[in-house]
Parts: structure tokens; C-alpha cells; sequence
């Protein structure tokens, strides 16, 4: 199996064998810290099975990576997900991700079917600061939208490219959009046209409540996604009443 460069706490890039690692994977060593973000990363790619899913948080119900597809990337990290979408058959994945840190392991992760792209999405394009907080081997966290109130322990401006205009000079159409940007996702679905939406098969978000409004945000975007086609399903990962993180899966059928 592929081994993943990754980066410790100390901001070094190390080369780890995250399926072996996944062979003494437990929820109770991930809260305990022994597993680490990595660890859990393989996890939710290949080995979740929550909710009909098959192994894999961002693909359940009819919402899946099929063989063939062209699959986009938004919020690639090392490249994890882009492993599993060509372990699914892709025929192309398209990744984005703006933090050099991060990006820096990207490159060397991504597989033979994988494009990577230096840069974010959302509204509209021009350059923006990001930030990474806590440790270096947060490449998960990188984020232009909040402060948790840790240390940020490494800072960057980075461009930021409308998603509308991806989508008009993109030569492929897109099947399946993955998105992960730790709260850049209400902007960008936002944003996002209609009529790019529409081209979409599939459509799997991780959704972050950051504020109160975020409820009021997610219904929105559910409806509209509803009045486009899509069948939907959230997942969320922990008391509905107070769950911060859900993953949200939309579909055509």
C-alpha cells in the first residue's frame, strides 16, 4: 500500500504507512491522542462505515465516486482523499489546497491521476491570509474564516480563485465534489452558481457550526439543493442538538 508523507508537530515531513497504522486503530487511542489527525484521516477514508457509508464518511447512499468519474477536490490536504477517489476508479481528480505545508506533502502524495492546485476557492478571487493553529501537524486546520484561540503557528497570504470561474474554464465536467475547508464552505457554496451545481452527480461537504447562524445556512442550502434535484442526507457527528461537525451528502438519482 502507498505511503503518505506527512508533517510532525516540529514541522518536519516524515513518511508514514497509514494502512499499517490503521491495524491498531481505535476511537479510544484516537481521543487518548495515540492515534493521531493522520491516523484518523485513513480511518474516515477507508475504514468508517457509519451510516451506509462504504468505509468512507464523504461517499454514502447515492452518493458515491463511481468508476470513470472526474472528481474535485476542495480542501485536499495530503492528499488522502484523491488516494481513495483514485482507488475508486476516478479518471481524474482535480485538488486544491492553499497552505504550503500542506501542499509541499501533496505533491508528493498525489497519484498519477491526480492534478494539484496551490490555491483556495470561494466568492471571489484575490489574495487572502490563512493560518494553521496549534502545531504544524494540524495540515487539516488550515483556515482564513476563524480563530479557535490557539496558537497560530504559521501564517500565509494565498490566492483564492472564484469557484464560478473554475467551473467555466474547467475542460472536464465535474461528477463528484468533495469539500473540507474548515468553515470556508458557507462562502463558497454560496457562491457557487446554480447551473454549476446542477452539473454536479454528487456533492459531500463537511459542514462546521461556527455560529448560530450556520443552522439557518445549512437549510438554505439543503433546499436549494432540493429544488435542483438532489436527494440529501447529514450525518452528524454527535448530539444533533449541539454537534459543531456533520458531513452532508446530496445525490441525483
Amino acid at each position: 500500500m502507498k505511503q503518505f508523507w506527512t508533517i510532525n508537530k516540529n514541522g518536519e515531513q516524515e513518511l508514514r504507512d497509514l494502512a499499517k497504522e490503521e491495524e491498531s486503530w481505535t476511537y479510544e487511542k484516537h481521543i487518548s491522542g495515540e492515534c493521531d489527525s493522520y491516523n484518523y484521516m485513513w480511518h474516515e477514508m477507508f475504514n468508517h462505515y457509519v451510516h451506509d457509508d462504504n468505509g468512507c464518511d464523504y461517499e454514502r447512499y447515492g452518493c458515491y465516486i463511481k468508476e470513470g468519474d472526474v472528481v474535485l477536490d476542495i480542501g485536499g490536504n495530503i492528499g488522502v482523499f484523491a488516494h481513495r477517489a483514485e482507488f475508486r476508479g476516478a479518471s481524474k481528480v482535480i485538488s486544491f489546497e492553499p497552505m504550503t505545508p500542506t501542499f509541499n506533502c501533496l505533491i508528493k502524495n498525489a497519484g498519477p491521476k491526480t492534478d494539484v492546485y496551490k490555491m483556495a476557492l470561494g466568492s471571489k478571487s484575490g489574495w487572502i491570509e490563512f493560518k494553521i493553529e496549534g502545531d504544524l501537524s494540524n495540515t487539516g486546520g488550515g483556515t482564513s474564516v476563524h480563530d479557535s484561540g490557539r496558537e497560530i503557528v504559521h501564517r500565509e497570504m494565498v490566492y483564492k480563485l472564484n469557484v464560478n470561474e473554475l467551473f467555466n474554464n474547467l475542460s472536464d465536467r465535474i461528477d463528484f465534489m468533495k469539500v473540507d475547508i474548515e468553515g470556508g464552505e458557507v462562502e463558497l457554496l454560496n457562491a457557487i452558481s446554480d447551473e454549476n451545481l446542477s452539473s454536479l452527480r454528487c456533492l459531500s461537504c463537511e459542514f462546521h457550526r461556527l455560529n448560530d447562524e450556520f443552522e439557518l445556512f445549512q437549510q438554505n442550502f439543503t433546499n436549494r439543493m432540493g429544488d435542483l434535484g438532489f436527494k440529501s442526507f447529514t450525518l452528524y457527528h454527535g448530539d444533533v442538538n449541539n454537534c459543531l461537525l456533520r458531513t452532508v451528502s446530496f445525490w441525483k438519482e
